[in-house]
């Protein structure tokens, strides 16, 4: 099996091009969760500034740890840089977005406590770790 990049995939882009347009969407998502704060109004129309609230900060969480997680491998790797770093990046990236989400949408309801908390960092942690287990067989 060849395990080398066929031209026209994603895994044949620079490192740096994929962070940018990860950089650019994520500040459409910054500017358009900021958009949402400020004009929608959750009493009128609760349905759609909730479900725009959300979608908005899903992927503008997403964007900000993809970024910020990449760097922090980048650091520790010291000059090695894969394509597989922005991709293990961006996965583990949405996998705290979904959690922080989660959380806001417990805390918005009320049903947030110490321990459903806790068992969603669990869930988030395991669900990492058999991704990251599928990834060391690959």
């Amino acid at each position: 099996m060849n395990n080398t990049p066929q031209k026209g995939s994603l895994l044949s882009i620079p490192h740096y091009k994929i962070l940018t347009i990860i950089a650019l969407a994520t500040l459409v998502s910054w500017a358009s969760w900021l958009l949402v704060v400020l004009k929608l109004d959750p009493y009128e129309s609760t349905d759609l500034a909730l479900s725009l609230f959300f979608i908005s900060i899903v992927l503008a969480l997403t964007g900000t740890f993809t970024v910020i997680l990449f760097f922090l491998k980048k650091w520790r790797t010291q000059n090695k840089v894969y394509v597989k770093h922005v991709t293990i990046s961006l996965r583990q990236g949405l996998l705290l977005s979904l959690c922080t989400s989660v959380c806001l949408a417990l805390l918005m309801l009320g049903l947030l406590r110490v321990w459903n908390g806790l068992l969603l960092v669990a869930l988030m942690t395991l669900t990492e770790f058999y991704f990251s287990s599928k990834d060391e067989i690959a």
